[in-house]
């Protein structure tokens, strides 16, 4: 039975890890920066929760730079600008990441239940010992 205490726990960290990643990109959607600038004026990395299995079933979450991170918009009202009038953005789509959200969160709320009905479990194990 402990299985599926470890099972939701990792289903609750991958969850975690998703929304972190989100997360990330809606607080920066609005960075710019020149295109091909180096450290400062440099438009924000977008990245991407990527999910996968373990040998053991459980979901394993890594975060990594999306490809490509940032796109080059024209905004030549900007002081970022370059001479062509262009500036670099993060991807970001802000429908996506708030599917993505949604999502997350109905995952964390699934593995939440297992925990719960492990709870049930466990408590019938006990009243057939007593």
């Amino acid at each position: 039975m402990l299985s599926i205490a470890g099972s939701a726990l990792s289903g609750l960290h991958a969850a975690s890890k998703t929304v972190e990643a989100s997360a990330r990109n809606v607080a920066n959607y609005g960075t710019v920066g020149t295109p091909g600038a180096e450290s400062s004026g440099k438009a924000y990395d977008a990245v991407e929760a990527v999910q996968t299995s373990s040998a053991d079933g459980s979901p394993t979450v890594t975060i990594r730079e999306r490809n490509p991170a940032t796109v080059i918009a024209y905004a030549p009202q900007n002081p970022l600008a370059n001479e062509d009038g262009l500036i670099e953005v993060p991807n970001v789509d802000l429908a996506e990441e708030i599917v993505t959200q949604q999502l997350a969160l109905h995952s964390y709320k699934a593995n939440l239940k297992m925990f719960e009905i492990w709870d049930d479990m466990q408590q019938a194990v006990l009243d057939i010992k007593t």
